[in-house]
């Protein structure tokens, strides 16, 4: 079990066994703040732990709940959202290997093409930042924060065509082969659309937030891109022995 879910499982007994019944809108004001703030600090840990757990299913459930409540009716109702996790928490621990697999389903990068990524050495180009922004890619979309993975998945896109030559994302789809250029066409063609959608539109009366939904499919086409990235980066070492 890893040690954040250990904690969020601990911070859930706490929050189900904290006695916010003892406390109504009828109390003495200062009584409903002193519930209020010990409940907020609980709940406010729980939700931090449950997001780096790594289960965006998981994050998805607390990202919107308002952790801070103001009033004794508020930490109420908080509390009551906040069992509806507990509850998905303690039944998803139950398997043994949750926490483990939880983390490894939630990279979207897989973390081993990651770690070859770091491993290139003594390539023209110097793929630090591009480390950079993958590792804040795996951890942001982990943690259920959508809009920073569309922004960083549109601009890992932009920073890697001079690996293979180019000034555009366009164009390195269009050299590439068949087989590779249907996958990356997914990329160029629906990524960059979906993420200047997030990007670029002025705020409107109406506002929608991408989902894990939005940005899942283009998970595979995005490893396949990185691991071409390694194999250009690895091949320039190579000839340079």
């Amino acid at each position: 079990m890893t040690t954040a879910l250990s904690l969020a499982i601990r911070l859930a007994d706490d929050i189900e066994t904290f006695p916010l019944e003892n406390c109504g809108p009828s109390d003495d004001p200062d009584k409903q703040y002193a519930y209020c703030a010990a409940f907020r600090d609980m709940a406010t840990r729980f939700v931090a732990a449950v997001k780096r757990i790594g289960d965006p299913d998981l994050s998805n459930l607390v990202s919107g709940l308002d952790t801070s409540p103001q009033w004794i009716t508020e930490a109420h109702q908080l509390r009551a959202e906040l069992y509806a996790v507990i509850d998905t928490l303690k039944e998803a621990s139950q398997d043994p290997n949750y926490g483990a697999n939880a983390a490894n389903n939630a990279a979207f990068l897989h973390k081993d093409v990651l770690l070859h990524l770091k491993a290139v050495q003594g390539a023209r180009l110097d793929p630090c930042k591009l480390v950079q922004m993958c590792e804040e890619l795996n951890d942001n979309y982990a943690r259920g924060n959508y809009i920073s993975s569309a922004l960083l998945l549109r601009a890992i896109i932009n920073h890697v065509p001079s690996v293979f030559g180019e000034r555009t994302f366009s164009a390195v789809v269009a050299k590439s082969g068949r087989s590779l250029k249907a996958v990356l066409s997914r990329l160029d063609d629906d990524a960059r659309p979906m993420t200047d959608l997030h990007t670029h539109f002025l705020m409107r009366q109406s506002e929608h937030i991408p989902t894990k939904n939005q940005l899942e499919p283009f998970k595979p086409g995005f490893e396949m891109l990185i691991q071409e990235v390694i194999a250009s980066l690895s091949d320039e070492t190579s000839e340079g022995v």
